[in-house]
């Protein structure tokens, strides 16, 4: 048994895949075998659409016409993506272009946090800068269901407080891209 361990020094993982069985061999026949690598998780991809939001907090010109000015981050890991930012409007639709936001290389068995922030911002110079938090959502998800969800979330303050009515609409596609 100790000679067929360190010869089967390998164990298939998915086909074209391999991980070391080194550590095992040592374990077992106190052998030095190679280290051990890990197998190359299977991934998935996960695609967000923002449409809109509603009922969000006015944080701009109290005493006159003006509006919160939002727009959406969206963060999965490190990565985030922003949408266009929607000017004068507490109630905006989203423009679709330059959607969906991506996130990609994602390990299938893992559940990973979606936090979508809407920021009011200000322009600046030739663009914009983020100004104050209007709300925002987290979840944790994993591949399940790869059928397009839609989601209509309340929105929570930075305390985590539930805000009175306004929401958040969103679509999900997960896919797996890897065994």
């Amino acid at each position: 048994l100790k000679q067929s361990l360190i010869r089967l020094n390998r164990l298939s993982c998915f086909p074209q895949r391999t991980i070391e069985m080194g550590s095992v061999c040592h374990k077992m026949c106190g052998g030095d075998g190679p280290k051990p690598a890990t197998c190359n998780p299977a991934t998935c991809k996960l695609e967000v659409w923002v449409r809109s939001a509603q009922n969000l907090k006015n944080v701009d010109g109290f005493f006159g016409g003006f509006r919160s000015d939002p727009l959406v981050v969206v963060k999965v890991g490190q990565q985030e993506f922003a949408t266009e930012p929607i000017w004068n409007n507490l109630n905006p639709s989203f423009s679709q272009q330059g959607q969906p936001f991506t996130f990609e290389n994602l390990p299938v068995n893992e559940s990973h946090r979606i936090t979508l922030e809407v920021w009011d911002v200000n322009s600046q110079g030739n663009g914009y800068c983020k100004n104050k938090l209007l709300g925002q959502v987290t979840l944790e998800e994993r591949l399940g269901n790869q059928e397009p969800q839609t989601k209509d979330l309340a929105l929570r303050d930075e305390a985590g407080k539930e805000q009175s009515k306004a929401r958040i609409s969103f679509q999900t596609i997960w896919t797996r891209t890897s065994p």
